[in-house]
């Protein structure tokens, strides 16, 4: 009989055990999935940092460099590397070549201590942000996947932004110059980046290739397409606006696209049009800090977020 009373109580235990392990496991999962889905992103930044009032978004085409430059700005390499490297040699041949002769001297401390080693190219399909220290500014970078699929997760942390950065890659961009231009269209017209008239700064990346193009013609290729694609998004509202009278979707629809309409009507497309202040800009992950490749995008943000 006790016998029998031993193993009931064992296998009533394990039962309450794997009922309860079953429910937190379910409370995981939820989680999960929701931050997966992105819905509550923009309300959980909120809550971790208040009114995210100096929120950088990083977004643009899918393989443009959007991680890596995350990357570079979360772990800021020293700001001449090649006189750091001068210097370390100097000081290790003064010291009879010692390896470690200048490791913990007090007053130097080599590259590879002060920054972990940066990828040059990172594909992401996961959100990532990080606060940090830029200058005399302190930043929320939010890096946004190029892929489709975040859309939604870009537009709801739009409405977060206190400035945008659209990196372009510029050694494809006369391959990609269409879906570019529409990307940078639906950001451009975005609501929440309308209504705040949020800096943007249009980063030209990867002009280490050989086939890279400068920012200046970048810049004239993207406002001939916006120009060509406001024209048939404009024909597109006409349509929906006439096809059904009696469709309050069709109807909502309409002013939808004739809202986001971009510069002034009658008068060709120019970035200089807009309430926004757009910069262009160039950049390599290659040259970095080394050329002083980052410098412009720092004093970006950091004017950006104390405006």
């Amino acid at each position: 009989m006790l016998l029998l009373l031993i193993i009931g109580s064992l296998v009533l235990l394990g039962l309450v055990t794997w009922y309860l392990l079953n429910l937190q496991s379910a409370a995981i999962s939820r989680q999960g999935i929701a931050l997966a889905a992105g819905a509550p992103a923009a309300s959980l930044l909120s809550k971790r940092h208040g009114s995210a009032n100096n929120a950088i978004v990083i977004t643009g085409p899918a393989q443009s460099g959007k991680t890596s430059l995350w990357y570079h700005l979360r772990f800021p390499a020293p700001r001449n590397r090649h006189e750091d490297n001068i210097n370390n040699s100097n000081s290790n041949s003064n010291n009879n070549g010692s390896a470690d002769a200048n490791i913990d001297d007090g007053s130097k401390t080599t590259t590879s201590a002060r920054t972990p080693s940066l990828p040059e190219t990172l594909a992401s399909m996961a959100i990532n942000t990080v606060e940090t220290d830029i200058h005399e500014g302190r930043a929320l970078l939010i890096d946004i996947p190029g892929h489709p699929k975040f859309k939604f997760d870009r537009d709801s942390h739009l409405a977060l932004a206190k400035g945008v950065l659209f990196v372009i890659d510029s050694s494809t961009i006369t391959q990609s110059v269409r879906t570019t231009a529409e990307t940078l269209y639906e950001v451009l017209a975005n609501k929440s980046v309308q209504e705040k008239e949020c800096p943007v700064l249009l980063l030209c990346n990867k002009q280490d290739e050989p086939s890279s193009v400068s920012n200046t013609r970048i810049k004239a290729m993207l406002e001939d397409e916006i120009n060509s694609l406001r024209a048939s998004r404009q024909a597109s509202a006409k349509s929906l606006g006439h096809a059904n009278h009696d469709d309050d979707d069709d109807d909502a629809a309409a002013e939808e696209k004739a809202a986001d309409f971009l510069g002034y009507d009658g008068k060709k497309f120019s970035f200089e049009d807009l309430p926004n202040p757009v910069q262009l800009n160039e950049s390599s992950m290659v040259i970095g800090h080394d050329a002083g490749g980052f410098e412009h995008i720092e004093r970006w943000i950091a004017d950006t977020v104390q405006s």
